[in-house]
């Protein structure tokens, strides 16, 4: 439901998060579309210019 859970971690390309957008506990990080793409890939926050 959009909605992550205490101990989860998103990563996102959304332009709009503010403090309990996603809940109210777990990890929201904010990336870039190429960025979320290579972390896709790899299964970890990866750098895009790195995954080759």
């Amino acid at each position: 439901m959009g909605v992550i859970c205490e101990g989860e971690t998103c990563l996102s390309t959304s332009n709009r998060n503010f403090k309990g957008r996603m809940g109210a506990v777990g990890l929201v990080y904010l990336s870039s579309p190429e960025t979320a793409a290579a972390s896709a890939l790899r299964g970890e926050i990866a750098d895009p210019r790195e995954v080759v």
